[in-house]
Order: C-alpha cells, then sequence, then structure tokens
C-alpha cells in the first residue's frame, strides 16, 4: 500500500525539522521561541543546506494544514485584519511594560481605549498571530513580536505600510478592477482614500505617510542588494563607467554598489522632493562618485552615453504604458552596448517555483495591484515591454536570483533599431 501524502509531509517535516534541530545544536543557537527575548530571526547566516530544510518544512506544514482543514476552509481563511491593525494604530505596544505586565484596566487607560474593545484585540492578537500574551488572568506581557513593535522603528513603519496603506486598498481593488483601466491613479489605493491622485502624488501632499512609506522602504535587505551586485558582472565593466541609477531614492542602492566596485560611478535620480531630503545619506568618502540629481523620470533623459541605466524595483510600481514611456526617455541617450538593468521580481511559469517562492511574488503582484494599478511580469512580459519600447533595438536576458528564484536581474542591451 503506498503512502498517503498526508503521512508523507509528516515524515518530511519530522526529517528536516532534525536537520533544523541539528544546526541550532551544533552551532550553540537558541531554540525558536515566542518568549520576548528571542531572537528575531531564528536561523541567522544559514548555510543554503539549512535555508532548504527550512523552507521544505514551511511549505509542507502548510500543505498539511490545507489539506487537514479542507477546501472551505480555503475559502474563508480568518481574514479579520483589525485587531493586529488596532495594535498599530493605538500604539498598544508601547505601553506594555518590557519584562513586565500590565493589567487590561491599566493599558485601556493608557491606550484611551474602553477596556473590553482593548481585552479582545489583545486576546485576538495573542491566539492568532502570537502578538501579546496574558501569562495571568487580566495581566498582558510582550512575545517576541510584540517586543519587536518597541524596539525596531522599521516593524513599525511595515506594519503602517501594511495596515494603514495597503490593507484599506486590498479592499477596495476589485472595485478598481471592474473599471478595466490602465491608468495608476485608478486603483484600490486611490479609491480607498477617495482621491483622483495616484499613490506616490497622493503621499506627496501627505508628508507624514510618507516619511513611514520611505521608512518601510528602506527595509531593503543585504541580500537583496548583493544579489544585484552579484547578478550582473559589475567588474568587467572599465573604470570611470558611469551608473544612472533612475528613481533611486535617496542612494541607498548606489552606494551599495559603490563599495562593492570602486572603478564605478553614480549618479541617482529622483523627483526633487526625494533628493531634498537625501542630504548626509551618501558617506562622505563615496561623494566623489556618488551624486544626487533632481530628475522625473516620466520626461527625457538628461544623463547622455551612460554605460548602465539601473532601474532597480521601480517599473513594477507603473503599468505597462508607463514603463514603456520611462524606457522611451532613455532610448534617444543610449549609446550602442549600453544597458538598461532591472532588479524586479520576476513572475515563474505555472508550477517553476517551490511553493513560498511563488507565494511570495503572487501577493507582491496583488499588493501592485492593489496599491499601483501595476503589475508584476513574466520574462516574456519584461520581452514585451522592451520590444514596444525600444522598437526592436534591444537584446533582453533575465538571470534569476540563486537562493529567490521569484526575483531576477534583466539586462536590456542596446544593439540600435532593428
Amino acid at each position: 500500500m503506498s503512502t498517503s501524502r498526508i503521512i508523507q509531509l509528516a515524515q518530511l517535516i519530522a526529517s528536516e525539522t532534525h536537520t533544523l534541530d541539528e544546526h541550532l545544536n551544533e552551532n550553540k543557537l537558541p531554540q525558536p521561541s515566542f518568549a520576548a527575548g528571542a531572537p528575531t530571526e531564528p536561523f541567522p547566516q544559514p548555510s543554503p543546506s539549512v535555508t532548504k530544510a527550512r523552507t521544505n518544512v514551511i511549505e509542507a506544514t502548510i500543505e498539511l494544514r490545507q489539506l487537514l482543514e479542507g477546501p472551505v476552509k480555503q475559502l474563508l481563511p480568518e481574514s479579520n485584519f483589525a485587531p493586529l491593525a488596532s495594535v498599530y494604530r493605538f500604539n498598544i505596544a508601547k505601553h506594555v511594560p518590557v519584562g513586565g505586565t500590565i493589567s487590561f484596566s491599566d493599558l485601556a487607560v493608557k491606550c484611551k481605549l474602553l477596556e473590553h474593545d482593548l481585552k479582545r484585540i489583545i486576546r485576538h492578537t495573542s491566539i492568532h498571530h502570537r502578538v501579546f500574551v496574558e501569562p495571568d488572568e487580566g495581566l498582558v506581557a510582550h512575545t517576541a513580536a510584540s517586543r519587536l513593535l518597541v524596539d525596531n522603528e522599521l516593524i513599525g513603519d511595515l506594519m503602517g505600510l501594511t495596515f494603514a496603506e495597503c490593507w484599506p486598498a486590498h479592499a477596495r481593488a476589485p472595485d478598481a478592477i471592474a473599471h478595466r483601466s490602465e491608468e495608476p491613479n485608478i486603483s484600490g489605493y486611490s479609491l480607498a482614500n477617495n482621491t483622483d491622485l495616484n499613490m506616490f502624488q497622493y503621499l506627496a501632499e501627505h508628508p507624514d505617510r510618507a516619511r513611514r512609506f520611505a521608512g518601510a522602504m528602506s527595509s531593503t535587505s543585504p541580500a537583496s542588494l548583493d544579489a544585484l551586485a552579484s547578478h550582473l558582472d559589475w567588474a568587467a565593466f572599465p573604470p570611470g563607467t558611469t551608473v544612472v541609477d533612475v528613481g533611486g531614492a535617496q542612494g541607498h542602492v548606489s552606494v551599495h554598489l559603490a563599495r562593492r566596485f570602486p572603478g564605478l560611478n553614480f549618479v541617482v535620480q529622483d523627483i526633487p522632493e526625494v533628493i531634498d531630503g537625501a542630504e548626509g545619506k551618501v558617506p562622505e568618502e563615496l561623494g566623489s562618485r556618488v551624486s544626487l540629481v533632481p530628475h522625473d523620470m516620466f520626461s527625457p533623459q538628461p544623463a547622455r552615453n551612460a554605460d548602465v541605466y539601473l532601474l532597480r524595483y521601480v517599473l513594477h510600481d507603473w503599468p505597462d504604458k508607463y514603463c514603456i514611456r520611462v524606457i522611451e526617455n532613455i532610448v534617444p541617450v543610449l549609446k550602442k552596448g549600453g544597458k538598461i538593468v532591472l532588479q524586479e521580481h520576476v513572475l515563474a511559469e505555472h508550477g517553476s517555483l517551490g511553493l513560498l517562492a511563488e507565494m511570495q511574488v503572487r501577493s507582491m503582484d496583488a499588493i501592485m495591484m492593489s496599491l499601483f494599478n501595476s503589475r508584476e511580469r513574466t520574462v516574456a512580459d519584461w520581452e514585451d515591454v522592451f520590444a514596444r519600447a525600444g522598437k526592436g533595438g534591444f537584446d533582453v536576458s533575465v538571470k534569476r536570483v540563486e537562493g529567490n528564484a521569484a526575483t531576477g536581474v534583466v539586462v536590456a542591451e542596446w544593439r540600435g533599431s532593428a
């Protein structure tokens, strides 16, 4: 008799969890825990085999739970994030003492909430998300997750992005889809905020929300920047090569690459409001090689004959015709052999990615839809965008990032008109 799928999954979980446990023990690392003092990253600097084992366990756990719960639960998941959004909005974590407890009544006073509302917020988030714990009846203490909101400003910005910006937009995305529009201001975000502006225009008029969004976007991981550095042969460019970082915010990507490749020079371009706030963002020792220049990418590109025009997670924020417009503004200043380089999420062909990797990129695709009426793209989609923008003058290649196959580096080399 063949082994059932649920037994196969259970055996895989047991085997790969044993691998993870051995790794922790051999390296004298603490066990994963919900406790307030637990490490933020349960498996720091993992080897490829540990990363694979962890992914296998998580994917098998997801599938096993889905099989055991059945199809009705897949259609009707717990999706009420109001309690978690309330934790962020009312700054509840800041009022819970680190290393101690507080009563519901005292916490309600500090948060200016009704006690029964506070109590159900805490009890919902503790059981669904392991955010807070009730160690004794009526007393609230931190878990590892809630403690992060006390110690880590970036996590607060990411929660704000998730629950104050994305969550309302998701609810209105079906209404935006019904318009069958390719305009960035016909989006769930615009409808949720009752505006005719696109998200970037709206944030420009709301500085506090723009600051929070910028803070959340600063969460770029070193691994993601390293992937960009290692998936294009930057070292092969001759000394003095110029890279134009289009939509480069306040230069964090160019700074990273400039440190890795001392022969390259970088021009960071973004709208004036972003560049004006960048004082001090470029280290003094890189000031001669990384300059910041105001430029709107929807206007003609002023930097002529650069070797590389880099757009890192820029175009996925825009519908196709706007991506084409950005590239069309670069084409007239390209020299033969000049490159437009993108780092982007790349949608996979069906069944070509593991469950977690595909879940990640599909989630990001849905966020793009809700916020910007834009989308993540397949290899064929990127080829089509460049073909339309360059009228056949680009040779396009895509290299998926090792260890994160949901992302890739797209290189479009200009050979001139076909």
